[in-house]
C-alpha cells in the first residue's frame, strides 16, 4: 500500500460536541436521541465527499485523567458533565467510525490534541499533508509548511501565514500568548486583564521565557505588575496549554488510508437509527427478479389462470397517485414467478404493448375472486385505479405498509425503501433514484420498469411472513384484518366517489376575501406607518419591535419571533399585531383553500379526490392530503364560508354525521368514574354541569362564557392540559386555570385515579392500548429530559382515548358501508373529517340513509355510556354540519 499525500486528522470530541448542540431534539421512533450521532456522520460524510483525503484518522478524548489534571485540578472544572442522552449515543458514533473503517486513537491519559499534535509532526516529517480538522484555536501552534488546520463549520483552511498575520507571532509561540490571554474553555488562569491584543503587542517585543526570568522587560508598568503578581500562573498556563507532541503512540500512515466501508454494518445502524437521509451513500442492491414480460393476450391469460389463491399486485402509473384511469403497467407476482405486463410506455423504441382496456378484461376474474387474497403495498392505491376503471375489487387484502404502521405507529414512514431495511436489512432504490432524470415511468425501459416493480413485489413477498408473525406476537393481528384491511377497500371507494365543490363560489369568495385583505393591508400600512412586506418576518420584526418599540423576547439568530404565538401576545398592547393575525388567518384561508381548491377538480369527474391517509397518525387517526380537508375551519365566517363550497349533486343531499363529545365518553367508558358516566347516562350537559362544580354555581347561574371554559377543561384535560395552557386557551390567569383544573379532579376523582393508572401502566410496559387492541409505544416517559417526561405522560393519557376514538370511527365506517351496499341504494359515503362522515344521500333515499347511519355510527361500540351522533342534512357541508 502506497504512502498517502495527505491525512486528515480529527478532532472526534469536537465533532461530537459541535453536532450535538447543532442539532436539537432529534429521535428516532423508540424515542432513542439520535441528534449527535446524525450530525457526526453527517459531518464527517460530507468531509469525506468534498475534500477526498487520501487517509483520515479520528481521535478521541480518554475518560481517564490527564497530565494536565494531575497538574491543575481546575483543568477544565467549570465544564459540565457529558449530558446524559449524549453518553448514550457515543457507543453508536465510535460505532459509525469503525463501519466507515476510520484509523482511530484513543489513549489512557491523553488528550486528543496532543494525540493530533503527535501525529501531524508524525506524518508531516515523512512528506505528507496534514490537515488537523477541528475549530479549536489550540491547535494553531502546530501549524507548519505542510500542516494546516480546517474548520469544516466555517469551511476555512488556516495556515502558517494565517497565524503570521492574525497575531504577528509564528504558529510555535500560541501557547505564550495563551498562557497569558489564559483560556476559559480550558479553564487555563493566564493573567486577569490581559487580552490577545494586548498580549500580542507584549510577545512582539519580547519572549514568554525572558518575562518568567524577568518581568522588568515588560514596558508598561502596569502589565509588568499583572504579569509580576501572576508569573506562577503563567508558567502553569504555558504548561496547560502547550500540546505534547511525542505521545507514545504506533503509527503508520499507510494503516490510514480510507478503504471502502462496511456497508452492511452502516446499513444496520442506519436503520435502527432511522437515518434515511443518509441511506443514499450506501450502494443499492438490485432484486434480480427473472421477470418476465407480457404482452400478448393469450399469453398473459394463460399465466393468470394459475392465479389460484394469492397474488401480489402493483399498477405502475406516471402521476404517482391514483387519480384517473391510465397506466403505464401491471407487475403481478404468484408462486414466485414475476411478471410485468407493459401498456403505455413512450419511449422510441418500446414495440409492443398490451391495450389498458385488453389488460384490465384479462384481470377482471381475478381481481373480482373473491378466494384470491390481493397483497401489496399502499394497495388503497391500487383499488383506486381500478375502482376508477370499473373494476370493484374483491378478496382478502393484505397491505404491508399498514401492517408496519401497527407495528410502530410513532414511525412517520412506511415506505418501501424503510420497509426494506427495517425487515430485510436491504437498501432498495427508492422511485426518484430509480427515475434519474426521467420524469415519469413511461420513458422508462419495460425492461428496467419491470425489474424495478417486480423487485419490489418480491420484496413484499420476502417480508409478509415476517409482518404478519410480528403482527401476531403483538396483539395486532385482528385489529389488522377486522379493522383496517377492510377499511382500504371503504376508503378507495370515498376517495374515488370524490366530493363536489362550487368552484364559482370559489370565485366569488376569493374576491371577497382580496377585498378584505387589501383593507387589511391599508390598515396595517397604516398602524406601521410605512409600506413593508407583510409575509417578512425580518421587515416586521423591525416594526413591532425596533419602530414601536413592542415588547419581545429573546432574540434569536434570525431576529425577534414574530410567530402566532407573540403575535397574540402582543395584541393586547397594540392594534397592529391583531391586524397582523386577521392578515395572516385570511391570507391562509385564501391560498391554502379558496385558490387551490378549484385546481384540484378533477376535470373528468367534476369531484375533488382527497386522499385519506391510513398510515401516517401515532394515534390511529386518519389524515387527508391533496387537500387537507382535515383543517378548514368549522367555525368562523370564512371556515363555514368554504365549507357552503362542498355541495351535493342535484338530486341528492349532504347528510352530516358526528360523534357527540366521543373522547369524553371514551374517557367516562374507561376511567369508570361514576359521576361521569351518570351525566351521560342522564343525558345532562357535561359541560354545564363541570362549570357548576368549578365556579360553585347551581345550573341557572351558568352562563355561555362559564360554559365555554369548562368545555376547554373538559377536552383540555383528555390532552393533558397544563393550566398554563389553560389559562391561555380561556384567557384567565395561571391560578384560575390551575384551580379549575384541581376542581375538575376533584369532581371526577375517577379520571384522576385512571391517568394516574394509564401513565404508570405505560412506565412499566412502555407503551398503551386503545379499547381495540391498537398499540403505542411511549419512549418519551424513559426520556431523562423532563419536558420529554410530561410529554410521555400527556401521550399516556391522550392515546386511549383518541385511538379508541379513531377506531371506533373506523367500525361505523365498515359497518355502514356494508349495510350501503347491501341495499343498493345510490347514497355513498364521501369524507371523514375527524368526529364527522359526510354522506351524498339521494332525496328519496334520505330516512332510511339517517337510520343506517345512525345505527351503525352508535352501535360501532359497547361502551358503559351510550354513543350519540348528531345528524345534520342541507344541500352544502356548512349547513349540513350546523
Amino acid at each position: 500500500m502506497k504512502t498517502p499525500r495527505n491525512i486528515y486528522l480529527i478532532d472526534g470530541n469536537s465533532y461530537v460536541y459541535r453536532a450535538y448542540h447543532a442539532i436539537k431534539d432529534l429521535t428516532n421512533s423508540r424515542g432513542f436521541p439520535t441528534n449527535a450521532v446524525y450530525g457526526f456522520t453527517n459531518m464527517i460524510m460530507k468531509m469525506l465527499k468534498e475534500k477526498r483525503p487520501d487517509a483520515v484518522v479520528v481521535a478521541f478524548d480518554s475518560p481517564a485523567p490527564t497530565e494536565r489534571h494531575l497538574v491543575y485540578e481546575e483543568y477544565k472544572a467549570q465544564r459540565p458533565e457529558m449530558p446524559g442522552d449524549l453518553v448514550l449515543q457515543i457507543p453508536y458514533i465510535r460505532k459509525v467510525v469503525n463501519a466507515l473503517r476510520l484509523k482511530t486513537y484513543e489513549i489512557a491519559g491523553q488528550e486528543a490534541d496532543d494525540i493530533l499534535a503527535t501525529l501531524a509532526l508524525r506524518a508531516s516529517s515523512e512528506g505528507i499533508d496534514v490537515f488537523i480538522v477541528t475549530g479549536d484555536k489550540d491547535m494553531l501552534q502546530v501549524l507548519s509548511d505542510n500542516v494546516r488546520i480546517y474548520d469544516p463549520m466555517k469551511n476555512r483552511v488556516y495556515n502558517r501565514e494565517y497565524v503570521l498575520k492574525r497575531f504577528g507571532l509564528p504558529p510555535e509561540r500560541i501557547p505564550e500568548l495563551m498562557a497569558l490571554t489564559g483560556d476559559p474553555t480550558d479553564n487555563i488562569p493566564g493573567v486577569r486583564g490581559i487580552g490577545e491584543k494586548t498580549a500580542c503587542e507584549i510577545l512582539k517585543d519580547t519572549s514568554l521565557m525572558d518575562i518568567l526570568d524577568n518581568p522588568e522587560v515588560v514596558k508598561k508598568e502596569r502589565l509588568r505588575r499583572m504579569i509580576a503578581g501572576n508569573l506562577n500562573d503563567v508558567r502553569l498556563s504555558l504548561s496547560l496549554a502547550t500540546v505534547e507532541k511525542e505521545v507514545p503512540l504506533e503509527f503508520d500512515p499507510r494503516e490510514c488510508v480510507l478503504g471502502e466501508p462496511d456497508y452492511d454494518e452502516l446499513l444496520g445502524l442506519f436503520r435502527e437509527l432511522e437515518f434515511g437521509s443518509l441511506l443514499r451513500m450506501i450502494p443499492a442492491k438490485g432484486v434480480s427478479t427473472g421477470c418476465r414480460v407480457v404482452t400478448r393476450q393469450e399469453e398473459l391469460g394463460g399465466l393468470l389462470n394459475g392465479i389460484k389463491d394469492r397474488v401480489f399486485i402493483k399498477t405502475v402509473s406516471d402521476t404517482g397517485d391514483a387519480d384517473g384511469p391510465e397506466v403505464t403497467g401491471v407487475a403481478l407476482l404468484y408462486d414466485h414467478s414475476p411478471l410485468y405486463v407493459p401498456v403505455l410506455h413512450r419511449y422510441i423504441g418500446a414495440g409492443d404493448q398490451l391495450g389498458g382496456d385488453v389488460l384490465l378484461s384479462s384481470l377482471v376474474p381475478v381481481l373480482t375472486d373473491s378466494g384470491v387474497s390481493k397483497i401489496g403495498h399502499d394497495l388503497k392505491r391500487d383499488l383506486r385505479k381500478f375502482l376508477f376503471n370499473g373494476v370493484a375489487v374483491f378478496g382478502e387484502l393484505r397491505d404491508a405498509m399498514i401492517a408496519s404502521y401497527l407495528l410502530n405507529p410513532n414511525k412517520q414512514v412506511h415506505s418501501l425503501e424503510e420497509m426494506s431495511l427495517e425487515y430485510l436489512s436491504l437498501r432498495k432504490e427508492g422511485l426518484k433514484e430509480f427515475l434519474g432524470r426521467r420524469r415519469t415511468v413511461s420513458e422508462c425501459t419495460i425492461e428496467e420498469t419491470s425489474e424495478f416493480f417486480c423487485g419490489e413485489l418480491m420484496l413484499i413477498e420476502d417480508m409478509e411472513k415476517l409482518l404478519f408473525r410480528r403482527l401476531s406476537e403483538e396483539g395486532l393481528y385482528e385489529l389488522y384484518f377486522e379493522l383496517e384491511m377492510p377499511l382500504i377497500r371503504v376508503l378507495a371507494e370515498m376517495e374515488t366517489t370524490g366530493v363536489k365543490v362550487d368552484a364559482v363560489r370559489l370565485k366569488e369568495i376569493s374576491r371577497e376575501l382580496e377585498s378584505d385583505l387589501s383593507e387589511l393591508r391599508k390598515s396595517i400600512y397604516g398602524l406601521a406607518g410605512e409600506e413593508f412586506n407583510i409575509n417578512s418576518p425580518k421587515q416586521l420584526s423591525w416594526i413591532l419591535f425596533e419602530k414601536l418599540g413592542l415588547p419581545h423576547r429573546k432574540k434569536t439568530k434570525t431576529g425577534y419571533s414574530t410567530d402566532m404565538g407573540v403575535l397574540e401576545e402582543l395584541a393586547g398592547e397594540h392594534e397592529l399585531p391583531r391586524e397582523i393575525l386577521n392578515w395572516r388567518s385570511l391570507n391562509k384561508l385564501k391560498t391554502t383553500y379558496v385558490d387551490v381548491l378549484p385546481g384540484l377538480i378533477n376535470p373528468v369527474t367534476g369531484r375533488i379526490h382527497t386522499t385519506f391517509n391510513q398510515a401516517v397518525t401515532a394515534t390511529g387517526r386518519l389524515s387527508s392530503s391533496v387537500p387537507n380537508l382535515q383543517n378548514i375551519p368549522v367555525r368562523g365566517r370564512w371556515g363555514r364560508r368554504i365549507r357552503e363550497t362542498f355541495v351535493a349533486e342535484e338530486g341528492f343531499s349532504l347528510l352530516s354525521a358526528d360523534y357527540s363529545q366521543i373522547e369524553l365518553r371514551i374517557l367516562a367508558h374507561l376511567s369508570g368514574d361514576e359521576r361521569l358516566m351518570e351525566a351521560f347516562r342522564m343525558g345532562m350537559d357535561v359541560h354545564t354541569s363541570t362549570a357548576m362544580e368549578i365556579y360553585g354555581v347551581p345550573e341557572k347561574g351558568v352562563t355561555s362564557d362559564m360554559r365555554r371554559v369548562a368545555k376547554t377543561v373538559n377536552f383540555g384535560v383528555v390532552y393533558g392540559i397544563s393550566s398554563f395552557g389553560l389559562s391561555g386557551a380561556v384567557g384567565s390567569s395561571h391560578e384560575d386555570a390551575g384551580r379549575y383544573i384541581e376542581q375538575y379532579f376533584e369532581k371526577y376523582r375517577g379520571v384522576r385515579e385512571y391517568f394516574d393508572r394509564i401513565i404508570d401502566e405505560a412506565r412499566k410496559l412502555g407503551y398503551v392500548r386503545t379499547l381495540f387492541g391498537r398499540k403505542r409505544e411511549i419512549p418519551e416517559l424513559g426520556n431523562p429530559n423532563r419536558q420529554k417526561q410530561a410529554l410521555g405522560e400527556r401521550l399516556a393519557m391522550n392515546t386511549p382515548i383518541q385511538g379508541s376514538a379513531a377506531d371506533i370511527i373506523k367500525r361505523a365506517m365498515i359497518g355502514i358501508s356494508g349495510r350501503l351496499k347491501e341495499g343498493s341504494v345510490e347514497s355513498r359515503m364521501i369524507l371523514q373529517v375527524h368526529d364527522e362522515l359526510l354522506f351524498e344521500v339521494k332525496v328519496d333515499e334520505l330516512e332510511v340513509v339517517r337510520e343506517i347511519v345512525r345505527e351503525g355510527m352508535e352501535a360501532a361500540a359497547e361502551l358503559s355510556v351510550p354513543l350519540r351522533v348528531d345528524i345534520g342534512v342541507a344541500d352544502n357541508w356548512a349547513d349540513a354540519h350546523g
